[in-house]
């Protein structure tokens, strides 16, 4: 019963900040310290560090961005931040660990989750423009009074991260791309058109056990599933199978179609931020290898060779290939990708 009063206390106040919100849209947004809910826009998973909201209004509509703010446990002379950017079958709480570290290390550490996923407003009327969830990101750190930023992105996140480089070259102190999405061009290499609809009706069927299929063949390509990467998959089997299920279906039928419309790779040769590019050699993810031909499918997502292709064309590049590594090396091998990472951080 206590709990139940608890929670009931708590959505209550999330509710006021959303209406308070509603009525009076402010394109700039407000950040929201107050409680709020464990299951949050459909998903229950415990969170390590207080979940705030950054609201704000977009696409006539008021949206809620959750994100977890970690403090620095050392002390520097300047404040060194990092926002840490998560992939498409991902949260922002899938960087936790090396959120940690980045504290200890003296970085106050941002970890956002995007508009559509996770614990974030999932709208159905929305365009999930690439440079649009980079202008998302730059909105919630410009509420939070942030300037400089090293920037962190995973898989669709490294899409992101490689569109804030682009978008904003002289806020960004450093910029990692970790296995990303978009080395390709998908649609140019023969994937097929793939309409919204059939593609909401083939994730809205997902569960444990499809995930789990998926990011053991693609993500983990040739190697021994582990027991901890359980927790990231029932993340969000939980979602699907959640009240805001369908909703996120959709959301992933949207992101996935836009996903496929804006490769980065054309973009690369324009960053001028000092970038570090790692990627697994056995990574194998592509986007449409699912609905492709045999023939096109096998072309798809060789990481082996996108990896260096992709390092060529960016000007101020650094890049590392992790030998027998797949789509995420900092959850399949922590100990090689940390001392890659803060060897090459600032």
């Amino acid at each position: 019963m206590k709990i139940r009063s608890v929670f009931n206390i708590a959505s209550a106040i999330l509710s006021c900040a959303l209406v308070a919100s509603a009525q009076s849209p402010d394109p700039v947004g407000t950040i929201y310290h107050g409680p709020v809910p464990d299951n949050l826009h459909g998903s229950d998973y415990r969170y390590p560090w207080p979940v705030k909201l950054f609201n704000f209004y977009n696409q006539r509509q008021n949206l809620s961005m959750a994100f977890m703010d970690v403090p620095a446990r050392k002390k520097c002379d300047k404040e060194k931040v990092a926002v840490l950017l998560h992939g498409g079958n991902f949260c922002g709480v899938t960087w936790s660990a090396t959120a940690r570290k980045l504290s200890a290390a003296g970085y106050r550490v941002i970890l956002p989750d995007d508009i559509g996923f996770c614990k974030s407003s999932k709208p159905q009327g929305y365009s999930y423009n690439v440079n649009q969830q980079a202008l998302n990101i730059n909105s919630l750190l410009t509420a939070l009074g942030i300037e400089q930023v090293t920037v962190v992105g995973h898989s669709m996140g490294g899409m992101i991260a490689a569109r804030y480089g682009l978008m904003y070259p002289e806020t960004v102190n450093q910029l990692f791309l970790v296995d990303p999405l978009g080395l390709e061009d998908w649609v140019a290499k023969g994937v097929p058109f793939l309409p919204i609809d059939a593609s909401y009706e083939s994730q809205v069927t997902q569960n444990f056990t499809t995930l789990k299929e998926y990011e053991a063949a693609s993500y983990f390509h040739g190697a021994v599933w582990k027991s901890e990467y359980d927790t990231w998959v029932q993340m969000l089997a939980n979602i699907y199978a959640g009240d805001h299920g369908s909703d996120y279906a959709y959301v992933m039928a949207l992101v996935t179609d836009t996903l496929l419309s804006q490769p980065v790779l054309y973009q690369l040769p324009h960053l001028q931020t000092r970038t570090y590019l790692m990627v697994g050699e056995n990574d194998i993810t592509a986007l449409g290898k699912a609905w492709s031909s045999a023939d096109v499918a096998a072309e798809l997502g060789h990481y082996s060779t996108l990896g260096p292709a992709a390092a060529a064309l960016i000007p101020n590049c650094t890049f590392h290939m992790f030998p027998g590594l797949g789509h995420a090396p900092f959850l399949q091998d922590p100990k090689a990708f940390y001392e890659l990472f803060f060897s090459w951080l600032d």
